[in-house]
């Protein structure tokens, strides 16, 4: 139950939050800022995996 709340808590942020980006820097550009952020989140999560063993 608790999950699910945060769950959803943090998918409206994440709405808000590109909507925000949308608005301030235009669709071009925010596709670009959601290119970039795919691409640490894949550093991030490699360097996870890697740092615990389980690569």
């Amino acid at each position: 139950m608790l999950q699910a709340l945060l769950s959803a808590i943090v998918e409206i942020l994440l709405s808000a939050a590109w909507s925000a980006v949308i608005r301030f820097f235009g669709l071009e550009h925010a596709v670009e800022i959601a290119t970039a952020v795919l691409g640490l989140a894949c550093i991030v999560i490699g360097s996870a995996v890697l740092l615990l063993g389980h690569g």
